[in-house]
């Protein structure tokens, strides 16, 4: 991250930039077709393995609960399945616990453990220290539309079980369905909610823990937008994004910068001004848009090729003299903008300055490259120690 964002450079310095695609995480062993992959590493799909404790550590797990029929099934399907929001309508009702492992085909790297409302995981027979231990976030869903006291207080028994186990864990409350209320009641909710759930912590002598709430629907994106907050909790190396996205738009006059994953359309960083809820729906219309005339005209004509590649770049103009500028950082993420049509003229500096911040991004994600290797080699040499068949130790040769 030697080089300094400003001062566009001559023309012929820019020629011998190098063109290497960027990659994300999954790029380096964590999909299935990995030659790094152990055969005997983790758990089948539909398979619980809470007890690994490498997995947990490369791959952070979400647990997201509630009661039955508040909405957990379908904000999963929204946001990691591109599921249009009516067609949620015909979901059945989830019996078994399911997990969606979100990094084959994102960057954003993480596990999702949805758990049906009708389990009662606090029952001597089911071991919720495993579940709890080496978990990032726990999403609690209260549908906003309904009775929310059984909620509450099933929060409330979730919270502090899980607090005994893993005093890390990020407790995020999804005050979910508040399409079909007005601003007001929405308003008024939220501080019922947030003034009971903290009560009863108090009570409990546990005001230290902290509680997250967010005013959540499917039919807009403000659950994308939740999403975003809870993921961003998870990347260690968000503080060095922010920084080098502040450092970015200061030096390119940009007005507001976003990284996006491309696929969930969630934003893992930002710059330090103020998220605008609608100017984060144009950045994901973007993309959308940006996708879908991909998927046309930019493939070839045997069909071959991605709709989304080291070439893909936008730019769209409004008729608030704002300019939106999209470039590709790795084949999952993408960098848009909010530049102001003046400063738009010097789209040389920003390009050169958008080379720069290209090359800082590979070099924080290398860092993280060389840690999820060195925990996959622990975590085989951990696997060759364990008994063989026959119950003699395995000795390494």
């Amino acid at each position: 991250m030697s080089q300094v964002l400003g001062k566009l450079q001559p023309e012929d310095e820019d020629d011998d930039e190098e063109e290497d695609e960027l990659v994300g995480l999954a790029d380096y062993g964590d999909g299935p077709d990995s030659s790094d992959a152990d055969p005997d590493s983790g758990a089948e799909e539909g398979v619980l393995d809470f007890s690994d404790p490498f997995s947990t550590e490369v791959k952070p797990r979400i647990l997201l609960m509630g009661l039955r029929r508040s909405g957990k099934s379908s904000i999963q399907k929204v946001v990691f399945h591109k599921m249009s929001p009516n067609e949620t309508l015909f979901l059945e009702s989830t019996n078994k616990i399911c997990r969606e492992d979100v990094s084959n085909s994102s960057f954003v790297n993480f596990q999702i453990w949805d758990f049906p409302g009708q389990i009662d995981f606090f029952d001597p027979t089911f071991d919720y220290e495993m579940i709890f231990r080496g978990t990032g976030a726990l999403i609690f869903v209260i549908d906003s539309q309904d009775d929310y006291m059984e909620a509450l207080a099933r929060l409330h028994l979730t919270v502090t079980r899980a607090y005994k186990v893993n005093t890390d864990i990020n407790f995020e409350v999804f005050i979910h369905k508040v399409d079909g209320l007005s601003d007001d009641h929405k308003i008024e909710t939220q501080r019922d909610i947030h003034q009971r759930a903290n009560d009863d912590l108090a009570d409990a002598g546990l005001e230290k823990i902290h509680l997250s709430f967010y005013l959540t629907s499917i039919y807009d994106h403000s659950i994308f937008e939740a999403f975003s907050k809870v993921v961003q909790k998870l990347i260690p190396q968000l503080p060095t994004l922010e920084n080098l996205l502040n450092i970015f738009i200061s030096n390119s006059g940009i007005e507001k910068a976003f990284l996006f994953d491309v696929v969930s359309k969630i934003y893992i960083a930002t710059d330090s001004t103020p998220v605008d809820m609608q100017t984060y729906e144009l950045c994901c219309d973007m993309i959308d848009v940006v996708i879908d005339i991909s998927c046309i005209y930019g493939l070839k004509e045997d069909g071959a090729g991605t709709p989304y590649d080291k070439e893909s770049t936008a730019i769209i103009k409004l008729n608030n003299t704002t300019v939106l500028y999209l470039k590709e950082v790795t084949k999952f993420l993408a960098l848009v903008c909010f530049v102001r049509e003046e400063s738009f003229e010097r789209k040389g500096l920003i390009d050169y300055n958008f080379h720069c911040f290209r090359k800082a991004i590979h070099e924080v994600f290398e860092v993280r490259m060389k840690v999820v290797k060195s925990r996959k080699v622990q975590n085989r040499l951990q696997k060759k120690k364990g008994a063989t068949p026959n119950g003699t130790p395995r000795v390494l040769l």
